[in-house]
């Protein structure tokens, strides 16, 4: 998989292990296509990044800066090494750990979340994930949530959806935080 468009364009995608689903191109190309206004110098968080398709797909397209969550090591090597290759790590940077409880310092203005198909089973799995998200969103964030096009984002007075975009067998939501009450 190739970085579709930016400065980056047609740069291959870090090599990663069996289980990462690296967004196809056409739906990643879509997606982009609507998120292009808010890209310019926003600060994006890419939970669960894989490879990092959304992120750097993101930092290629003219992103202020980037932090990639990754679970696995060797992953996240690997995003470090595309990184370094490509003369971005003091604007970009990746985390090892769970996204589920990694607070990496926001707000950020953009959120990709991007769990394994899975966590969509059960709204109490997704619910952490949706929470983590949202809490690393500033007040007017984004958060971005790839899921499979049955599943549906679990109703929580911390987080409202936006928008739906199913493509195929993938959706996207787009997520925004509630306001909590005036005390």
């Amino acid at each position: 998989m190739r970085i579709g468009a930016g400065r980056f364009k047609n740069a291959l995608l870090p090599v990663a292990g069996p289980d990462v689903r690296p967004v196809g191109g056409r739906v990643r190309q879509s997606l982009f296509t609507a998120l292009l206004p808010v890209l310019e110098g926003a600060r994006v968080l890419d939970l669960c990044a894989g490879v990092g398709g959304l992120g750097l797909e993101a930092l290629s397209l003219g992103t202020a800066s980037l932090v990639l969550v990754e679970s696995d090591r060797r992953t996240a090597d690997a995003l470090r090494r595309w990184l370094a290759d490509r003369g971005c790590t003091a604007v970009a940077t990746v985390l090892v750990g769970d996204a589920r409880r990694l607070a990496p310092p926001g707000p950020f203005d953009l959120v990709f979340l991007d769990p394994p198909f899975p966590v969509w089973d059960a709204a109490d799995t997704a619910r952490p994930f949706l929470a983590a998200a949202v809490a690393a969103a500033g007040p007017d964030g984004l958060v971005v949530v790839k899921l499979p096009t049955r599943a549906t984002i679990p109703a929580d007075p911390r987080w409202r959806v936006v928008e739906h975009r199913p493509q195929g067998d993938v959706a996207w939501a787009w997520v925004r935080a509630v306001p909590p009450p005036p005390p």
